[in-house]
């Protein structure tokens, strides 16, 4: 069976790793680099400064390095970086990132459904799920296995960390803190700590218990978040509970201002 079909346009310069599959009527483009193993669906667009891991998934009309939709973008040489084991569904569109050699990259074993879209500048880690029609817009950066509900939209530089699930249709314009959950179209609130992905992903019980002390120091003790950090680290022994120093780490380092 031909693994690239007879419709199939690769330019030349592409590089193609074994056992690729490239339905009809897709592009690849000459810049791009394609790691083992990739399935490339029909009317699939891959172009642009593009290197792709292996064992990836690109379903029907996914349009993947395409130029980033910023006017301070003047045709400078910039990247997508993609991992491992992506599933980048129906008409999903990544863009290559603003600034002269300067990267949008993507993790592994992430679901990106129908419609996603990530903007220029984006870092998305590892075991992210993005429902249909979730839009990111520039510099976000997704740390591992955070949640986005369908068609919530996360502004510019925002930054969601890990294990943070977001509901569907929220509008997220701060940062939002690690192991929370978040909800709210015209008012998005931090709604409590990710109890169930955080048991799924097996933390020690203790830990989780020693997270939730710390939540609740820094949403409901009416501190500043200076005040919130000294405390929690007065409290909890955060060198044995990485949990909790990953949770004020993440305070710390803020640059937008977090959701509360």
């Amino acid at each position: 069976m031909e693994l690239i079909h007879k419709t199939a346009v690769i330019e030349p310069g592409a590089v193609i790793g074994k056992n690729c599959k490239i339905g009809a009527f897709s592009y690849v483009g000459a810049n791009v680099v394609m790691g083992a193993d990739n399935e490339v669906g029909m009317h699939v667009v891959i172009e642009g400064n593009t290197t792709i891991g292996r064992a990836n998934k690109f379903f029907t009309g996914a349009v993947i390095g395409s130029l980033p939709q910023d006017l301070k973008y003047a045709g400078e040489k910039s990247y997508l970086v993609l991992g491992d084991n992506n599933q980048f569904r129906e008409y999903v569109d990544v863009n290559v990132a603003v600034g002269e050699g300067a990267s949008t990259i993507i993790g592994s074993n992430n679901l990106f459904m129908a419609y996603v879209h990530v903007a220029h500048n984006c870092i998305i880690s590892n075991r992210v799920i993005l429902a249909n029609c979730a839009t990111l817009a520039g510099h976000v950066v997704l740390d591992d296995n955070v949640i986005l509900g369908g068609l919530a939209g996360v502004h510019q530089f925002v930054k969601v960390g890990a294990y943070s699930m977001i509901g569907g249709l929220s509008k997220i314009t701060m940062d939002v803190m690690p192991y929370c959950t978040a909800d709210g179209r015209d008012e998005i609130k931090i709604c409590g700590l990710n109890t169930v992905g955080l048991s799924r992903a097996g933390f020690d019980h203790q830990a989780v218990a020693e997270l939730k002390k710390a939540y609740k120091i820094f949403f409901r003790s009416n501190l500043t978040k200076t005040e919130a950090i000294d405390k929690i680290a007065a409290s909890i022994d955060t060198a044995k509970y990485k949990l909790v120093h990953n949770f004020i780490e993440f305070a710390k380092n803020s640059e937008r201002g977090i959701l509360r």
